[in-house]
């Protein structure tokens, strides 16, 4: 392979566990609900829960199938995204990420972190996690692109921001559905962190990535790996 001269990192599950900012919004949102339908608490929280694992974290209209069970207004899914989008919670990396993008920049690498969502929200998740300096762009999917990842314009408006060539750039992600295809639509290079609600998903080959890998701290080794063998 070429080597590899700037790596583009998912957020959700990759960096950090996004459970935890999932769990406190779906908390935030209970409270909310409880008080516009007055049902308690505790069972809504119990009803967007089970709709999630049922329905899984990629599902549009959990919010919309939970207002109307409830016997509300739809006019309410704009509040509750608001407040899914804004809820306070600490977050920090997983483990060890901060010295494995440090490492990256070290070995001269331009580093772009790339994510799919509602921009409210994972501009919000960035803020919290206090990551921005550890990248030379971050980049919202749904502001340059729709649809989102995997659409391949995504990764373009990384490549050109970032001034790389495609085969010289590899996309790290956790999400065969979203993370892979449009990255090698363009020639990237991919690796596939094998980790979160997706570590067990297969998918036909043009949606995986070509490596993988079973912890974020071995991505700096794989780049050291790969520029090494091509010398």
């Amino acid at each position: 392979m070429p080597p590899i001269e700037a790596v583009i990192f998912d957020l959700d599950y990759c960096l950090f566990d996004e459970r935890i900012y999932v769990d406190a919004a779906f908390r935030s949102i209970a409270r909310f609900l409880s008080f516009k339908s007055r049902v308690s608490e505790k069972t809504i929280l119990n009803k967007i829960k089970r709709k999630f694992v049922y329905k899984g974290s990629m599902y549009p209209r959990l919010f919309n199938d939970i207002v109307a069970d409830l016997g509300l207004e739809q006019a309410l899914v704009k509040e509750i995204l608001d407040l899914y989008g804004s809820v306070d919670v600490p977050l920090v990396l997983f483990p060890g990420a901060d010295a494995v993008l440090m490492k990256l920049k070290r070995l001269g690498m331009k580093l772009a972190l790339v994510t799919n969502g509602m921009v409210q929200t994972q501009r919000h998740k960035v803020q919290l996690l206090r990551v921005e300096k550890f990248f030379d762009t971050v980049v919202y999917a749904r502001e340059c692109a729709t649809p989102e990842k995997p659409n391949p314009e995504v990764y373009r408006t990384v490549l050109k921001t970032l001034e790389v060539n495609a085969e010289r750039a590899l996309c790290v992600g956790d999400n065969p559905y979203t993370d892979f295809w449009g990255a090698k639509k363009l020639g990237m290079q991919t690796l596939r962190l094998l980790v979160g609600p997706f570590k067990l998903v297969r998918l036909a080959d043009e949606y995986e990535a070509e490596n993988r890998i079973d912890a974020l701290e071995q991505v700096a080794g794989f780049v050291e790996q790969n520029n090494r063998e091509y010398v």
